[in-house]
């Protein structure tokens, strides 16, 4: 397959936003040149979504708790649910290549939305020739709805990035417990999940839940009970837990970083809650999962003849 050049016009070695829009929504798009001082080879993690589009060059991508080779044709969508690591290869002949987009989720359609709420799958995928393509059209698409000033500009914006979100969904075949998957035909527990779901990490009362649905709050605890089985309290703290858990392979980062991020309001209580129900503090489960890889990567490193 010949070197794409879809976005060669806006290649930017400062990573500035070529493309961006604030309002209704917000989106922006840039291409990216990726060396082996890339300052995202550490896993983080951001408050809006986010597709990678690769080019050319190769690496490894670190999405959550799974490893993915990187190559040309390769994508991936990220929600803020998710954390991640893109390491080029050491040494490679060509540097990794991507187009980068983040938005929030205004910037997609309700029906997108909705999928992503109720879909388990990693949404990374390596792509064959004629999808590629296809999705590089797309791009190219959402491109030019961006230099073009019409009536229908932000609904063709919305429309066309939606639909490239689909294009990478339904490719995704990986499975993993990424976040939980929750169907309900109940239109304010679904208004109120999706909020939590990409807010979690932030301080959420139940008034404030009530006032988003617009009914009571404790009418909103029986619903939300009745339809999931469980909490909207229980249901935050379970996934900050979770996200921590994840932070948590990070071996750079501190229990006061990780506390902070997954949303919890104390490192006291983020250290209780922790040993509670896992044991062990956050600190030592943080060192036993750094000693079980480093063993791992050591077990990997010893050739099949190699003489004990």
């Amino acid at each position: 397959m010949k070197s794409p050049s879809v976005s060669s016009r806006f290649i930017s070695s400062e990573q500035k936003f070529q493309y961006q829009m604030t309002h209704p929504f917000y989106l922006a798009i840039d291409e990216r040149i990726v060396t082996e001082h890339w300052p995202s080879r550490n896993l983080h993690w951001h408050d809006y979504f986010e597709i990678e589009i690769i080019l050319s060059g190769s690496g490894t991508h670190l999405y959550n708790d799974t490893r993915f080779p990187l190559s040309q044709g390769c994508a991936y969508l990220l929600t803020p649910m998710d954390i991640h690591a893109l390491i080029p290869d050491p040494g490679a002949e060509t540097n990794c290549h991507l187009v980068h987009l983040r938005f929030d989720e205004q910037a997609i359609s309700e029906e997108v939305r909705q999928i992503l709420l109720q879909h388990e799958h990693i949404h990374s995928v390596k792509m064959d020739d004629i999808h590629f393509t296809r999705l590089l059209s797309q791009l190219t698409e959402l491109l030019h709805c961006f230099e073009s000033d019409t009536p229908h500009q932000e609904l063709s914006i919305r429309l066309i990035l939606s639909y490239l979100c689909l294009h990478i969904i339904k490719a995704s075949q990986h499975s993993n417990d990424r976040f939980p998957s929750y169907e309900t035909t109940n239109p304010v527990v679904h208004q109120t999940l999706q909020y939590i779901l990409y807010n979690f990490r932030k301080k959420i009362t139940m008034q404030e839940l009530g006032q988003r649905a617009h009914v009571s709050p404790n009418h909103l605890a029986l619903l939300f009970k009745q339809s999931t089985g469980t909490t909207c309290m229980q249901m935050i703290a379970d996934l900050r837990m979770q996200y921590a858990l994840k932070l948590l392979e990070n071996p750079n980062l501190s229990i006061e970083t990780i506390s902070e991020q997954s949303g919890f309001s104390a490192v006291s209580y983020f250290i209780s809650v922790f040993r509670k129900r896992f044991g062990i503090t956050p600190k030592e489960f943080q060192n036993k999962n750094k000693a079980e890889k480093k063993h791992q990567e050591t077990d990997l490193s010893i050739s099949p003849n190699h003489d004990l």
